[in-house]
């Protein structure tokens, strides 16, 4: 009897483990997740050897992602069908395609994908960005392709708090006109999510080199503009769709907002102030006011 039962993709098995596996796995992994277009032409001890890990780490990888052998997972790796599009991020895709999800299952997944994003985020990473956004001069938010509404998310909440909060590219320049004027004191904070443009490592080493700091947001199959990055947060983008969830993204942005406000203090409220005192006066929105007691008499 055929087996009907969908075949999950070498992200989608990471993307459920990760947060368990030790350093040397993790290192193995995004080793796997870097090479799995060309996995066919490499063994297992190949692998391991690229990972700087153990023969022994990679068989006990193979058996914790799932896979029988090495060979066969090279075998049901060649079949996915998903790579590199928006559904490689969703969850046993052909058994869902079909239906409709109820809102249970999607609250559900939303929760699954920030526990575990949470979870596999070293409190001192975030403890160093959330610092960096504190001390810097200037911070940059660029986001490229499917992150260019999370980088607009993350540079209206921060510029509430802080002075000097851009989006890259602004309107009518392009990203090296804005790029070039980096400088050290400055922070990036860049999103990308799985399909990044090629030339991404090459970008964030530029802003390295300028003495600034590179944070990237971006999602566990990122491995050369991981690298990049001073501080790397990956977020678990499972779906029920065809196209990937950014909720635990945005958790990120909320976290990072939240503590950088409570760290900036007295600062932060006052530019909030500010803010709040020139959208009264200039723009025109009905802002809803609160009733005061009428005296009694």
């Amino acid at each position: 009897m055929q087996n009907t039962q969908p075949t999950r993709s070498l992200e989608s098995r990471i993307y459920s483990a990760y947060a368990g596996l030790s350093p040397s796995e993790r290192r193995l992994a995004d080793v796997m997740l870097e090479h799995q277009m060309d996995l066919a032409l490499y063994t297992a001890g190949e692998l391991a050897r690229k990972a700087g890990v153990s023969t022994a780490t990679a068989a006990r990888l193979i058996r914790t992602l799932g896979y029988s052998s090495y060979p066969a997972a090279k075998r049901q790796i060649r079949e996915a069908i998903h790579w590199g599009s928006p559904q490689g991020g969703a969850i046993d895709t052909a058994q869902h395609a079909a239906e409709v999800p109820t809102l249970t299952a999607v609250v559900q997944t939303n929760i699954d994908n920030i526990r575990a994003t949470a979870d596999g985020t070293p409190p001192e990473t975030l403890d160093a960005i959330c610092s960096a956004c504190v001390e810097a001069e200037r911070v940059f938010v660029v986001g490229m392709r499917n992150g260019f509404g999370l980088a607009h998310y993350a540079a209206h909440y921060l510029g509430l708090i802080k002075n000097d909060v851009r989006v890259l590219p602004a309107t009518g320049t392009s990203m090296a006109h804005e790029l070039s004027g980096i400088r050290e004191g400055d922070l990036v904070i860049c999103f990308a999510f799985r399909r990044r443009p090629r030339k991404l490592p090459l970008l964030l080493n530029e802003i390295r080199a300028t003495g600034a700091i590179a944070v990237l947001i971006t999602d566990i199959s990122a491995a050369e503009s991981a690298k990049a990055a001073d501080h790397v947060i990956r977020c678990r983008c499972h779906s029920l769709a065809a196209f990937n969830s950014f909720t635990a993204a945005a958790t990120m942005i909320d976290y990072i907002s939240w503590t950088v406000a409570a760290r900036l203090g007295e600062l932060s409220v006052e530019r909030f102030r500010k803010i709040d005192r020139m959208v009264e006066l200039i723009d025109d929105v009905a802002t809803p006011k609160r009733e005061t007691a009428r005296p009694k008499g």
